[in-house]
């Protein structure tokens, strides 16, 4: 015996005589999630990671920044130590120099001395008899 077929059909056969054809299901293809769906990140918000993310990336922008100008500051003052120290030394062999100069003006004075010309120098030759051996105490006038 055969079987009666059913109102509709097999889904293979098509429609019948005088029925109006199904719509066939429509197909969502795959598609990028969107900025909304991409920043939940399993049932956490990615805002709540990014927002301490990017203030400790300033943080350490800033830290860097103070760093820098801290490091400034003390060469500009080691740099300010230096130039105090080189007019010291400046100013002590000015010093030295006028009493250099008082020295050799005393000795002219007293001794009757006489400051070699220019750069030449003159070497003395000490006389055989001045001449003291060793363990002699120096003669005197």
């Amino acid at each position: 015996m055969a079987r009666p077929l059913p109102e509709r059909g097999y889904p293979g056969d098509g429609p019948r005589v005088g029925e109006t054809p199904r719509p066939r299901p429509r197909v969502i293809h795959s598609r990028r999630p969107t900025l909304l769906e991409r920043l939940h990140l399993r049932g956490i918000r990615l805002a709540w990671v990014l927002i301490p993310l990017i203030a400790v990336l300033l943080g350490g922008v800033v830290f860097v920044n103070v760093q820098r100008l801290n490091l400034t500051t003390q060469t500009g003052r080691t740099v300010d130590m230096y130039n105090a120290a080189q007019a010291d030394i400046l100013r002590l062999r000015a010093v030295l120099a006028q009493k250099d100069g008082k020295v050799v003006d005393q000795a002219v004075l007293r001794l009757g001395m006489v400051q070699a010309p220019g750069s030449g120098l003159t070497y003395v030759s000490v006389p055989k008899e001045a001449r003291v051996a060793p363990g002699q105490a120096p003669r005197t006038r």
